[in-house]
């Protein structure tokens, strides 16, 4: 009885050693695993922070796009030239041609 006791007194040593060593092999691939989650929690904060910071400055040259437009229909109306004057000039320019031809 007592080899029997000796034998399963070794196989559950050899069981041991073996979980151990498993356990310290789980142990090593969980703290790599960690240190990957780590790096890519920080890639992605970088990358929300640049998207965060791109879509601000969308929306800035969206409004100085806005802005130059408006700026633009008002140039365009102030220096657009009635039909009145336009027919002014059509006469003044039928009148030059006139006294050019004399």
């Amino acid at each position: 009885m007592s080899d029997r006791i000796s034998q399963l007194i070794d196989q559950v040593r050899e069981k041991s050693i073996l979980h151990r060593d498993q356990l310290v092999t789980e142990r090593s691939k969980n703290e790599t695993l960690q240190t990957e989650v780590n790096a890519l929690k920080t890639s992605l904060s970088d990358s929300t922070s640049k998207i965060d910071a791109l879509k601000v400055e969308v929306e800035t040259l969206k409004k100085v796009q806005i802005t130059s437009k408006e700026q633009n229909a008002v140039a365009v109306n102030e220096t657009s030239v009635s039909d009145e004057q336009i027919d002014d000039l059509v006469k003044e320019i039928e009148y030059c041609i006139g006294q050019l031809k004399r």
